[in-house]
């Protein structure tokens, strides 16, 4: 079994990069034009009950997608990568830092969950876990998550390509086991090199002031860098800065 992918350039650094709660490898289509394609591979994958990989059945744990990221490597010969995470797969890339050992170069957290795992008020849980099956309340988090400042058909184009590539029962087992399933007392620590990416308008938990008190603490080696004019999506909002802090940390990292 090997999670559905699609390869993006020709250059001898292998990057694998995941997508967040409610989208697929397709959140990164526009960004994605302006990585750096001679110096890396990109390996743009869905985790399983999303996209392509919707047919892989398993229990949706930070552990088991782990063990996924580190089987797709050894299917792609990538001995020793990169691994991008957003989101919910912010959280999931950290266990692959964990588990991945000296094999992760470097690891790329846009607008991650901690390791710690998810956190919300009980009001902002009880619209995550409702937007699984809610429009209304998918709406809702989306507004929330980007600071109430875009457009309505910003919101209709995530909530259709939302609907359309993951699973309903995936999405319910990842909601609980990254609540339940934190393993900051593991990772706290770790020397891997980090960029997290912060969105300007983004909402707690995922906030810079969070961030400094949380990821910047933990890691003796992440980078924080703020992402203007953009809230939990700063691929979608802002691509090619993005794009362009990617290409410069990466790039850093070529020689460890």
């Amino acid at each position: 079994m090997v999670l559905g992918h699609e390869l993006f350039g020709t250059g001898e650094e292998g990057v694998i990069v995941m997508h967040d709660f409610y989208g697929c490898r397709a959140t990164w289509a526009f960004a994605r034009n302006f990585f750096d394609v001679r110096r890396f591979t990109w390996a743009f994958t869905e985790v399983r009950g999303y996209g392509e990989s919707r047919h892989i059945a398993g229990e949706y744990t930070p552990v088991e997608t782990a063990a996924d990221i580190m089987a797709l490597a050894d299917n792609l010969g990538w001995e020793r990568f990169h691994i991008v995470g957003h989101s919910m797969s912010g959280m999931l890339a950290q266990r692959v830092v964990l588990d991945g050992g000296p094999r992760i170069k470097s690891a790329v957290l846009n607008t991650p969950v901690a390791a710690s795992g998810l956190s919300f008020t009980p009001e902002g849980f009880a619209i995550i876990e409702g937007s699984i099956t809610s429009n209304a309340l998918l709406d809702q988090a989306f507004d929330a998550l980007t600071g109430e400042r875009l457009c309505p058909e910003w919101r209709e184009v995530k909530t259709r390509q939302t609907r359309s590539k993951r699973l309903v029962a995936a999405q319910q087992a990842y909601l609980e086991n990254l609540t339940e399933q934190g393993f900051l007392d593991e990772i706290r620590g770790n020397t891997t090199p980090m960029l997290v990416i912060i969105g300007e308008y983004d909402m707690e938990p995922f906030t810079e002031k969070t961030a400094r008190e949380t990821f910047a603490a933990w890691y003796p080696n992440a980078e924080i860098a703020v992402c203007r004019n953009a809230g939990h999506y700063p691929q979608q909002e802002a691509p090619v800065y993005v794009a362009t802090v990617m290409n410069e940390f990466l790039a850093r990292q070529i020689d460890r």
